[in-house]
Order: C-alpha cells, then sequence, then structure tokens
C-alpha cells in the first residue's frame, strides 16, 4: 500500500512568503511591546518569559486578533497561472500525439485557478477581517475547508457512479482492497466473530494497513456500509488537518504565516481527492499533524505529565497501525526534540523519564510487530530494492509499447536534490493507468512551485540559527524525506502526503 505527504510542507512555504513579502522587524517589536507572555508560545531552548504570544482577552479570552498584513504576493497569483498554462500548452503542442483528454486538461486549469485565484481572494479577505478569538478564526476555517471537500467528494462520487458504475473509479485496486477489508470486518462485528475475522485477515495483509481497514469496518458497521457517510467523515478529518495546522502555525510563527499556510492547505487540490476515495491517506495526514501539534504543545508548555505523554503515544500506536515508518518518524522527532532542547525546558530526568515510558509502552503494547516491520524497512534499504523496481520500471512497457528506459539510473543520489519538489506533473497521456497522476496534474504544478518557497525557508531558518525554535516539524519533515528519498516511491504523489 502507497504512502503520502501532509501539512508541514504549507507551513514553511507560507513562513517564508510572509518572510519575504511583508514581515518587518519594526511592525514585530511593536507587536511584542502590545502582548502579554504566554507559556503555551515558548520554544523550546527560550525561557517562557522571552517569548511573544496572543494577548489576552477580557474574560479570559483573546483579544481580537484584529487585521494583519497581506502575505499572497500578486504576482504569485499571476505568474503561477500564467507558467501552468504556458507549459501545459508546450507540452500538448510538442506531445500532440500523447496531449492530455480535455477533461484531466480541465481539471488541472481549475485546480490551479482555484489555489492561485481563489486562494489570493481568500488570503485578502482573511487577512482583512477582524476576528474576535482563534476559536472564532478555526471555526470560519473549518468550514471553508470542510464545504470545498464535501462539493468536491459529491462531484467526484457522481463521475465516478455515472462514467463506472461504482464508487472507486480508476487506479482502484488499493481503495477496493481497502472496501473489502472492512465490509469483511463489519460483518464479524454484526456476527460477533471479529477476533477470528482479525486473526485470518493478518495472514494476508500487512500489520500497517489491518488499522485502516479495522477503523473503515467499524465505519461501515455503523452507517450500514455506506460508502458517502465514510468519505463524510474524511472531508471532516480533512477539515480538522487544516485547524491543526493552522495551531502549529500560529504557534511556531506568526499570524500571518498561519493564516497563509492555512489558505495552501484548505485549497490544495492534492488533499481533496482523497476525500474522495478509499484510501488512508486522509487518516494517516490527520493523525500525523494531530501528533505533531499536540507534541508540540506539551513541549512549548512544559506540562510533561502522564495525561498529556499518554494521549500522544496513543496517537503514534495508531499510526503504527497505518503506516509503520512514518511512526517511527514520529516517536523518533519526539525523542530527538526533547534531547535537543534547552534544560530550562526539559531537564535532563524528565527526558530519560519520557523515553523509557514511550519505549515501555509502545514496546509492550507492539514491540514484536514493530521489530519485524522495522527490520523490513531496513532490508528494504540495504537490499537494494529501489534499484530493483527501477529497473523494473525501465523494462516494462504500457499499452502503447513505449518503455522509460531511463528509470534504471534513477536511485537516492538522483532523488535527494529534487525530493520536495516531485512528483513533476504528467501533463501527456499514459495509456496504461496513472488517472489520477493525469487528474492532479494541476495540483502538483502546485507543489512544485510551493518547493521553491519551503527550500528557501529552510535555508533561512538554518542561517539566522532559528531553527531549534522549529525543530519538532523540521525533524518529522526531514526524518521522513529521507526515508522517501530511498524507497521505491520517491516520485509517487501518495507517498508525500505526510509532508505535503
Amino acid at each position: 500500500m502507497h504512502l503520502h505527504k501532509s501539512v508541514f510542507f504549507c507551513i514553511f512555504a507560507s513562513y517564508f512568503c510572509a518572510r519575504m513579502y511583508s514581515v518587518h522587524d519594526k511592525v514585530r517589536d511593536e507587536i511584542r511591546e502590545k502582548i502579554m507572555t504566554n507559556p503555551q508560545n515558548a520554544t523550546y531552548n527560550q525561557p517562557v518569559g522571552q517569548m511573544m504570544a496572543p494577548p489576552p482577552m477580557a474574560g479570559g479570552g483573546r483579544l481580537p486578533f484584529g487585521k494583519v498584513q497581506r502575505v499572497w504576493p500578486e504576482w504569485l497569483t499571476k505568474y503561477g497561472i500564467m507558467v501552468y498554462i504556458l507549459a501545459l500548452a508546450a507540452v500538448s503542442a510538442i506531445y500532440s500525439a500523447y496531449s492530455l483528454p480535455w477533461y484531466y486538461m480541465l481539471s488541472g486549469v481549475v485546480s490551479v485557478l482555484v489555489f492561485f485565484g481563489y486562494g489570493q481572494t481568500l488570503a485578502r479577505r482573511l487577512s482583512e477581517v477582524r476576528v474576535r478569538s482563534q476559536k472564532n478564526f478555526e471555526k470560519r476555517i473549518f468550514w471553508i475547508a470542510f464545504i470545498l471537500r464535501v462539493a468536491w467528494m459529491l462531484l467526484i462520487y457522481t463521475i465516478f457512479m455515472r462514467t463506472y458504475g461504482d464508487a472507486f473509479g480508476f487506479d482502484n485496486a488499493d481503495a477496493t482492497g481497502y472496501d473489502e477489508m472492512a465490509r469483511e470486518i463489519s460483518g464479524a462485528i454484526s456476527d460477533g466473530r471479529l477476533i477470528q475475522e482479525w486473526n485470518y485477515l493478518r495472514g494476508f495483509y500487512d500489520f500497517s494497513d489491518m488499522g485502516y481497514a479495522s477503523y473503515l469496518g467499524v465505519v461501515y458497521w455503523l452507517s450500514g456500509n455506506s460508502i458517502l457517510f465514510s468519505r463524510l467523515l474524511k472531508c471532516l478529518w480533512s477539515s480538522l488537518t487544516v485547524v491543526l495546522m493552522y495551531r502549529l502555525a500560529s504557534r511556531n510563527f506568526n499570524q500571518q504565516v498561519a493564516r497563509l499556510a492555512t489558505v495552501f492547505c484548505a485549497l490544495w487540490p492534492n488533499f481533496w481527492y482523497y476525500c474522495g476515495c478509499q484510501l488512508k491517506e486522509v487518516e494517516m495526514v490527520f493523525l500525523a499533524v494531530l501528533f505533531v501539534e499536540q507534541t508540540d504543545q506539551m513541549l512549548r508548555s512544559r506540562q510533561f505529565t502522564a495525561w498529556k505523554l499518554m494521549p500522544i503515544l496513543l496517537i503514534d500506536a495508531a499510526l503504527f497501525t497505518i503506516r509503520t515508518p512514518l511512526a517511527l518518524v514520529a516517536i523518533l522527532a519526539l525523542l530527538f526534540t526533547m534531547l535537543m532542547s534547552s534544560t530550562k525546558v526539559v531537564s535532563w530526568g524528565k527526558r530519560i523519564i519520557v523515553g523509557l515510558i514511550a519505549v515501555l509502552l509502545i514496546g509492550v503494547t507492539m514491540g514484536n510487530r514493530i521489530q519485524e516491520e522495522s527490520r523490513h524497512l531496513v532490508e528494504t534499504v540495504r537490499g537494494g530494492y529501489q534499484k530493483g523496481n527501477m529497473q523494473w520500471r525501465s523494462e516494462r512497457k504500457d499499452a502503447s509499447g513505449n518503455q522509460q528506459k531511463f528509470a534504471q539510473y534513477v536511485g537516492a543520489a538522483v532523488f535527494a536534490p529534487m525530493i520536495f519538489t516531485l512528483p513533476f506533473p504528467t501533463m501527456i497521456r499514459y495509456y496504461d493507468g496513472q488517472n489520477v497522476q493525469q487528474l492532479l496534474n494541476g495540483g502538483n504544478f502546485v507543489k512544485n512551485i510551493l518547493s521553491a518557497f519551503v527550500i528557501l525557508s529552510l535555508v533561512v531558518l538554518l542561517m539566522s540559527g532559528k531553527w531549534r525554535q522549529h525543530l519538532l516539524p523540521l525533524v518529522f519533515m526531514l526524518g521522513y524525506v529521507v526515508i522517501l528519498t530511498m524507497s521505491a516511491f520517491a516520485q509517487s504523489e501518495r507517498f508525500h502526503q505526510p509532508v505535503m
């Protein structure tokens, strides 16, 4: 089963846009003089009293946010749309025999127009509006994201039903597999034989697929095997991911970065797509972002209690049942961040205690399976699985008899410099599957554009020495990217979702 990418890409892209376009030292100094200190906004390395925080509000809430400066540059919209149109036209003219079908072209154009065009409008409105509290803003952006996702989900559901006669559409092998597993689990719950069915399925499927299949089975059991209900829940989880991303970005940076990253995440077409199919990307991204957001809150508030730590470890345990490498990166990011934090934030005693609790809890509950999955991951990297997969890709022929001969020369050394930009948009017709990549050509183009801002933001953080203030999301993103670079799916869009 495939993996995918998440929200941290949006955060760091928006950070550079905000820094480059409208964040000035004088404005930041004036804001710092007007606001009060809040432990929730302390960094991992600075004392609480030195950090900037949102001001308190009469009655125990927060003061109105007021207006923030616009951070979406007009040239980004203008050139983003223009470059896409020119690239699509040029590719279609040069490779006219393999030009995309009109409906995939339309999908790409609409995706780019919505992201850049409506994105600029939405960013301007959100920057000009006065929001009474953070909670009010979260409600507003949640409903915007939810309505857009539900509209897309119903549209793609209708297209699939009318075109293919089912709700799964094209390139649906994994989706139908999860659906069949979920229906079996749903039936087993109704018949009172869940344990027997679970043990039976474990003999045929990977452990990292059983968590999502079990979740989907419970949803089917509650809804009478309703596919629409399960996808409505996906719209809910994806919209909540946008809210979690806003909280994470506002704590790590400021309101400008947070609001811009929220718009990126709410309007990214690739996030919409998975709300309309039975794949596990939406739930996996939600859990990954929830883990980082809750961990970041715990570290900044310095509330290292069992009640704070236990939910975080349970979230990571759930991630192990959905995608083991992602869960391993998450727990290592937690431990590494604590190790690198100042002793004023995390004492050595607490580091040792939290580390032992994490290792013992995860080890006792899932030790054997984690060891097996981890060994498989290491063997995959060392055993040259990536090289073998690329060799296979270079030798196979598509429906028109063409081969990707140069694929055999591609490996980690080639993927590493391009990992933030991959995958490139598919702007030609591919006869042997790849319908999803053709449909998402506009969304992948958007990622290519924003990847430049991500790379520049990482350079700025490194050169300014502020990288330690954002250690957790950085370690999580870069750790997963390293694993992705050494895998055979570095160019697969689904695998980029957790850090997208």
